[in-house]
């Protein structure tokens, strides 16, 4: 069971984040989903929301219709986010020596995302895109890590979500499964500028002890979106799979391998004054707080009122919590990503400047 450690820091140089339209809470989503396919989904639906804990969400699907297209779109989302953590940089477009994008709901299979938004902001630099939802970004910042330490320039790295589209109010659609995505699911993107370790001017914080292991061989995925080649055939709607037993089995093992992970270097809940989970349910302050002995309070949870936001979830959450301007300096953050689809977890620390 082993844990791939980046050999080189980053140093953070911007960090922004969008949500589309205003927020939508339990009561407002219901009632659409009653109106598209009556009481008795919609009560399905409520008591799964309450199990949940997550009371609020921003989607970029209208919810008048049964399907609808995104809007904004993830590129969109993606372009005004970037444009964001690049203005807090004090970085151009054009000197990123590497744009990097992951989601697991891109706006086409081909070209990625992050060909989009090359276009979008005229960017005539190298892109990689990784296909990959709640650890996206531990695997953006073991890539980033090497780039930096190699050719001494700036890279962005863009997480973006939109799979509230995933969704059709048709209760032949519908089953259990579903109504967890409804309820569960929120829209949005982020983007970070970071740069080489040493260029500690103008940087915001810094970013240590990157990440990422494990343990889905041979097990059945917990989570995941149908509808690549091996599904073609089925000529339906492309929808996400929760396998729940198997995330309840093998999910808060993904933050106590992380939490190894990061002691193994040295580490301690001590040092640390706020926790930053991949947050799947509006509870898991509670719960990780509860397993880790320390108070609720020191774990960020925004899932409450976002949702999960998947690939885009914890750099949604680190720039909330920067811009709050609740860090001082010195203020370390360990962050402690989890991914359902083949187990995953990938974090790292983050030191507020």
């Amino acid at each position: 069971m082993a844990v791939k450690f980046a050999k080189h820091s980053l140093s953070l140089k911007g960090i922004d984040h969008a949500l589309p339209h205003d927020n939508i809470d339990n009561e407002y989503l219901l009632e659409k989903l009653k109106q598209q396919c009556g009481l008795l989904t919609a009560r399905k639906a409520k008591a799964i929301a309450r199990r949940m804990g997550i009371e609020g969400r921003h989607l970029c699907r209208d919810l008048n219709v049964a399907t609808s297209r995104p809007s904004p779109t993830s590129i969109e989302l993606s372009v005004q986010a970037l444009n964001g953590a690049l203005l807090a940089a004090d970085v151009e477009i054009s000197e990123l020596d590497y744009l990097l994008s992951h989601t697991c709901t891109p706006h086409t299979q081909v070209p990625p995302n992050a060909a989009w938004v090359a276009d979008k902001l005229s960017y005539h630099g190298p892109y990689l895109e990784l296909r990959q939802a709640c650890t996206g970004f531990a695997n953006g910042l073991q890539i980033a890590s090497s780039f930096c330490a190699v050719n001494q320039q700036p890279v962005a790295i863009v997480g973006c979500e939109t799979g509230s589209v995933y969704f059709d109010m048709d209760n032949q659609f519908i089953d259990t499964e579903q109504l967890v995505n409804y309820v569960q699911m929120g829209d949005g993107a982020a983007a970070v500028v970071l740069a080489p370790a040493e260029q500690l001017a103008g940087s915001i914080g810094t970013i240590s002890d990157i990440y990422l292991g494990h343990i889905g061989v041979g097990k059945e995925a917990g989570f995941y979106l149908d509808s690549g080649s091996n599904d073609v055939a089925n000529k339906q709607m492309a929808r996400f799979h929760h396998n729940t037993q198997a995330v309840r089995q093998q999910g808060s093992q993904l933050f106590e391998l992380g939490l190894a992970a990061l002691q193994s270097r040295g580490h301690h809940l001590d040092d640390f004054r706020f926790i930053l989970p991949h947050q799947a349910n509006g509870h898991i302050d509670r719960l990780l707080g509860d397993a880790l002995s320390i108070e609720s309070s020191r774990i960020i949870n925004d899932a409450k009122s976002l949702g999960n936001l998947g690939s885009a979830a914890i750099w949604v959450s680190l720039a909330k919590l920067i811009n709050s301007g609740v860090l001082n300096a010195g203020d370390k953050v360990m962050i402690l990503g989890a991914e359902a689809t083949k187990y995953l977890y990938g974090g790292f620390v983050y030191q507020h400047l």
